[in-house]
């Protein structure tokens, strides 16, 4: 498993993948994504869907086929039948997709509003990079740029929580319904931020993304960060199932809550 650099320390993807169970419990494979830039080639095993099953995939039905089957997969423009995808990752000149004067779902919105809602999605710039490269962490035979994980509300709470526990600094995200799958992959890269992401239409009837599922970005720089804030913030009483210990009507606080209670209601006489 390949090393990353995080903070002072090295993490590798058999630890974020090991931690990744432990505390988080995914019951889909994680995913090491890396773009890949001209002169770049995918490792050997690496499936193309043109090349290997005669036709191309959307982004999404990548993602599903390697979190679900633990497929290693490579996608050049030629290989992505997705536009909105083939725009997001910078294979084609977006001006067309940016016009807004294609149908896109939903099919009765105004041009305009169209257009606006898809320069609202992220975008790598046209020609930094030639594919995409996406495997399961625990078989991921490079070194990925962002890491994204399927799970929950509750398990993408944990990541969350996770990630915010060494700053306290608020995640942001943005949603319009559609292209969900490139907010955990393109923003997490180019704002170098984890990401959260409602899925779209694509991911839910191409990538069979189930109804109560959420999406999940962290980059590079973020691995150490994420891995080391599972821990800690697990030690701090956030876990993961979650105890449902609050149900009953009358329940004991935790002492500092109830201090904190009281201070606010002196405050406010």
């Amino acid at each position: 498993m390949h090393p990353h650099q995080g903070g002072n320390a090295m993490v590798s993807l058999g630890e974020i993948d090991e931690i990744l169970s432990v505390y988080v419990r995914p019951q889909t494979d994680p995913l090491a994504v890396k773009m890949l830039g001209p002169g770049e080639v995918a490792p050997m095993g690496a499936k193309s869907p043109v090349q290997d099953f005669g036709v191309p995939f959307s982004l999404c039905q990548a993602l599903a086929l390697s979190r679900k089957e633990g497929w290693t997969l490579v996608l050049d423009k030629n290989s992505q039948s997705c536009p909105i995808a083939l725009a997001g990752l910078g294979l084609v000149k977006p001006d067309e997709f940016l016009s807004g004067k294609f149908v896109l779902a939903p099919v009765n919105q105004a041009q305009e509003a169209r257009k606006r809602m898809v320069a609202c999605l992220p975008r790598f710039p046209f020609g930094k990079y030639q594919a995409v490269l996406i495997s399961p962490i625990k078989t991921a035979a490079f070194d990925p740029d962002v890491i994204v994980f399927y799970g929950s509300s509750a398990q993408v709470m944990r990541m969350i929580q996770a990630a915010v526990f060494s700053s306290g600094k608020a995640l942001t995200s943005m949603a319009t319904g559609s292209g969900g799958c490139l907010l955990p992959i393109v923003a997490a890269m180019l704002e170098g931020e984890c990401k959260y992401s409602v899925p779209g239409n694509g991911d839910r009837r191409l990538g069979l993304v189930a109804d109560g599922e959420i999406a999940f970005g962290m980059p590079r720089e973020r691995f150490e960060e994420v891995v080391k804030g599972l821990k800690l913030s697990s030690e701090g009483k956030q876990t993961y199932p979650i105890s449902p210990g609050y149900l009953k009507l009358e329940y004991s606080m935790p002492p500092s809550y109830g201090a904190l209670r009281k201070a606010l209601l002196e405050d406010s006489k």
